[in-house]
């Protein structure tokens, strides 16, 4: 069977949380939910394989299903981190961040920030952190139409970023400056109504907290313009400054501290093109055996 790429690392990425549950067993209060819950991804992974491989003629609807499933698979995946990080690490390690923020700045971030803290400007920051939700979907639906090749490449690298900033959660897990440095975030950031809903909302959806380093909003942001600067170089100068702003709302926003930004950014240019040697790798490995 010729495995896609795609396939091949979330079905590895399924059986490595498998195995770190069974670890960590005594530890999680319902173990058995966490591994039926993997057993149904790995169901729907196999669903993908068997209308995939061999190549077949499918409606558009589950060409585009098939492709771009990650943008829904990923998320199960993220929310079933938060139990795993608390069972395998302990507590958090904020101090260690706090500390690398302090050592490089000499201050907070988030402290340095107040002065521009205004309800207008929350509501910009706020609406800019959002956008990390459809910026990986624009320029995946703008390969998908001008390139397919390119574009599975591109949701390929991608998931291996993801991948890559959630073992940075289990290395230190933290909750991130909004969290560890309440006491010292004296001006509220959701005064204004948007900037409430927006705050609220993803405290409600996002039941990982233990998510701050590496920033994962930072290094999707910044896969995604090294992929756009490659690709559809025209449409890189269009997402630069929407990725700048997220990426800058990561600390005004309160959810990051400089250093999980720095190490958002180193990390995106090192995963990049090792996701693109990877998938090469895979897919010869796949042809081989087909």
């Amino acid at each position: 069977m010729r495995l896609r790429p795609l396939e091949a690392v979330n079905l590895a990425t399924l059986a490595m949380l498998s195995a770190a549950t069974l670890l960590v067993w005594r530890r999680l209060a319902d173990p058995g939910e966490i591994l039926l819950r993997f057993s149904l991804m790995g169901a729907f992974l196999a669903v993908v394989v068997f209308l995939t491989q061999p190549p077949r003629p499918l409606p558009k609807a589950l060409k585009i299903a098939a492709d771009f499933y990650p943008a829904a698979f990923i998320p199960f995946i993220y929310e079933s981190l938060g139990v795993l990080i608390a069972a395998a690490r302990g507590g958090p390690r904020d101090d260690l961040l706090i500390a690398a923020d302090r050592a490089i700045l000499g201050h907070d971030i988030t402290v340095l920030l107040q002065p521009l803290v205004s309800p207008a400007l929350a509501t910009f920051f706020y609406v800019a952190y959002s956008t990390y939700y459809v910026l990986p979907i624009v320029l995946g639906a703008f390969l998908w139409s001008h390139d397919l090749a390119a574009a599975r490449r591109y949701i390929f690298t991608l998931t291996m970023c993801f991948y890559v900033s959630y073992a940075g959660y289990f290395t230190i897990p933290a909750y991130g400056p909004r969290t560890a440095l309440f006491d010292r975030n004296a001006v509220p950031l959701d005064s204004a109504p948007v900037a409430r809903a927006i705050s609220r909302t993803i405290n409600q959806l996002e039941h990982t907290k233990l998510d701050a380093f590496p920033s994962g909003h930072t290094m999707i942001a910044t896969a995604v313009l090294i992929v756009a600067w490659r690709r559809i170089r025209r449409l890189f100068w269009y997402l630069l400054p929407v990725a700048a702003l997220l990426v800058l709302s990561t600390m005004y926003c309160r959810y990051h501290y400089l250093v999980d930004v720095i190490a958002g950014v180193v990390l995106a240019f090192a995963t990049v093109p090792l996701g693109d040697r990877f998938y090469d790798r895979l897919t010869a490995v796949s042809i081989s055996r087909s």
